[in-house]
């Protein structure tokens, strides 16, 4: 079963299956487990470009950065990619603006994310896929006619208006 990360035991895994109809005398070849990803802590160690801050000719990309996802692991590895050889080839390249789900991401990773504070009182970066909360704010004005605004159609109007900007944007810098 795919995604099935857990910290119950194998036995008590196989047993619950077992419940579903049709896997009574099922084998199971592996059961799941958590796993922990590794990452460094980006924002004290990346630039913006996602450059090593103390040897600015080792960039990072990926899943180690602190970029959860395939699809936003293989972007981050694209765009450093692309910032690499732009750079190889004389030239420069922006990274994506805030504005953009990988622009957002990666700010979240270099350092424009809102660290915070953990039980323990000691700050803390934690990996992110992309989200509307990574994005920067956006206004939206309520209907004309609308006493109250809230819930699903607030919540929609402003996704529509987060990703409507950023593919503005992304036009733009693209």
């Amino acid at each position: 079963m795919v995604g099935f990360q857990t910290k119950m035991r194998y036995g008590i895994q196989a047993e619950i299956f077992r419940m579903i109809p049709g896997l009574q005398n099922a084998q199971f070849a592996r059961l799941g487990g958590l796993h922990r990803n590794t990452f460094i802590n980006s924002p004290k160690v990346l630039s913006a470009d996602l450059k090593l801050k103390v040897d600015t000719r080792i960039r990072f990309a990926g899943q180690v950065t602190g970029v959860e996802g395939y699809v936003e692991s293989a972007a981050c590895g694209l765009i450093t990619g692309r910032l690499t050889a732009a750079e190889a080839l004389g030239g420069s390249m922006d990274v994506p603006p805030m504005t953009t789900a990988l622009g957002a991401l990666i700010g979240h990773i270099t350092g424009g994310h809102v660290e915070a504070e953990s039980y323990s009182g000691a700050r803390s970066f934690q990996p992110m896929n992309v989200n509307f909360g990574l994005f920067p704010e956006v206004t939206v004005e309520k209907p004309e006619g609308v006493k109250r605004w809230r819930g699903p159609e607030k919540t929609m109007a402003k996704r529509r208006a987060i990703t409507g900007r950023a593919l503005e944007d992304l036009k733009a810098w693209a």
